[in-house]
């Protein structure tokens, strides 16, 4: 039998009706596999209860896989979609969640679907470390890039300095730049880079106690001339775009602006010298004036930090703590006490003297609500750089670990990178820069050997 060849009009069915299909199929990729016209099934969801980080499943069918068109709450918070097989969706629970039933909304406009569970998920308050941001190569190095959180990465970041207006962060990178992190955007830039304004070694960051005004302390290599800028500043008027000269004087480290009136209050390298700010009386110009020498008189970079209430500083060395009184007749710090920690350096929770510190550097002062009404609410939290720890001294001169050192390798070693549970699980790799959001209840780290910005969520 001789085999006819095909129609015309069977061929052109042919095509169509691929097209057709195609064209179906096209849909249905593009809408991330949801299909609108079929019964979107949802049948459970689990675990029941947990805490920030948990990984919260939601089993049903006709799901897609399009998490852009995916959302999940619980109660009136949104929670992180992490991915979705189509009969499964895989969420991340964040911090600052609470109780509350499990809704799903998938889809827009006619083809929206949504659904809540009649069973309420159980937040568990809980005290964790995470990372914010930033990123390594695979031999560990990295450099200063800006953009998204994903994409941008950090050199050496050793400060960090919170300003609550804008929900940012100022982060140091030491001897280098000071970069932009602005939380709600999820973005970083670099807003000032050594050779700018004349800046040599940029060191620290400090904010006025009305939050406007940015201090910048400069390690410009001098020890004796004034002849360079020692301290700057820069306005959030300006958006921190212009950096202006404040006093010039060798090496500073660290800025200490008075939270109360304002004053000025910095340190020095050469025999480690604490001092203030003071306008002259005929030009206004400001210029330096000596308070007194720390713990002898070496040569070493010290830090100051400013109790909330202006009554007191802790001067801060590698292993120890001084505690100076704010006179205020005077308006001038006073000679130093040894409050924590000795010359010898150390690990170990004890209370003032008994205490040992192995480098101390970054602290701040957090208000504990187990002290109300007492005349010192305050904790002072501080990063303990080659302890991989952070540390709280309390008012009553007591050293305790609150976070780090957690899961130590075979060996020993308390040094790494590991998010979780402060004391169980958290390790940290040389942690120098911490700052705190008092409303948010977050401190934010910053680790100079793991390059990253690291979170406490505190709840």
């Amino acid at each position: 039998m001789k085999l006819q060849p095909p129609k015309p009009y069977a061929f052109i069915l042919l095509l169509l009706c691929t097209s057709i299909f195609y064209s179906c199929k096209d849909k249905e990729i593009v809408g991330g596999g949801h299909d609108p016209s079929k019964a979107t099934l949802f049948t459970d969801f689990s675990p029941r209860k947990g805490a920030v980080r948990t990984r919260l499943y939601i089993y049903g069918d006709n799901f897609g896989t399009d998490i852009s068109m995916i959302r999940v709450y619980i109660g009136d918070k949104e929670i992180k979609v992490v991915g979705s097989n189509g009969k499964q969706i895989y969420c991340w629970v964040p911090g600052q969640t609470v109780t509350g039933k499990v809704r799903v909304v998938i889809g827009e406009g006619s083809g929206l679907v949504e659904h809540t569970f009649t069973d309420q998920f159980t937040y568990l308050n809980s005290t964790t470390v995470g990372t914010l941001l930033g990123n390594v190569d695979e031999l560990g190095n990295s450099s200063i890039v800006d953009g998204n959180f994903e994409e941008a990465r950090f050199s050496y970041p050793a400060w960090v300095t919170y300003e609550p207006a804008n929900n940012v962060l100022f982060v140091t990178e030491l001897d280098r730049a000071v970069r932009w992190v602005d939380l709600s955007a999820r973005t970083v830039s670099t807003l000032v880079t050594n050779g700018q304004a004349s800046f040599t070694k940029m060191q620290t960051t400090t904010l006025s106690s009305n939050k406007d005004t940015l201090f910048l302390g400069d390690d410009n290599g001098n020890l004796t001339s004034r002849n360079k800028v020692a301290v700057a500043y820069t306005l959030r008027s300006e958006n921190y775009r212009r950096v202006h000269p404040y006093i010039y004087d060798p090496a500073c480290f660290a800025t200490a602006p008075h939270p109360v009136t304002n004053e000025m209050f910095y340190n020095g390298y050469q025999g480690i010298g604490i001092k203030k700010a003071v306008p002259d009386p005929v030009t206004g110009d400001l210029n330096p004036k000596l308070l007194f020498l720390v713990g002898g008189s070496t040569n070493s970079n010290s830090l100051i930090f400013f109790h909330p209430t202006g009554n007191y500083a802790y001067i801060v060395l590698p292993t120890r703590i001084y505690k100076s009184i704010y006179n205020w007749g005077t308006r001038e710090l006073e000679p130093p006490i040894l409050f924590a920690g000795s010359t010898t350096a150390g690990d170990v929770d004890a209370i003032g003297t008994s205490a040992r510190i192995r480098k101390a550097y970054q602290g701040v002062f957090v208000k504990n609500p187990a002290y109300a009404g007492q005349a010192d609410e305050y904790d002072y939290y501080f990063c303990d750089q080659t302890n991989q720890s952070i540390r709280i001294l309390s008012p009553t001169g007591v050293v305790t670990t609150f976070a780090g050192k957690g899961s130590p390798t075979p060996d020993g070693s308390v040094k790494g990178y590991i998010d979780g549970d402060p004391r169980k699980e958290a390790r940290f790799s040389d942690p120098s820069g911490i700052d705190y959001d008092a409303e948010r209840k977050i401190f934010y780290i910053a680790e100079r050997d793991n390059k990253r910005i690291r979170t406490i969520t505190v709840e």
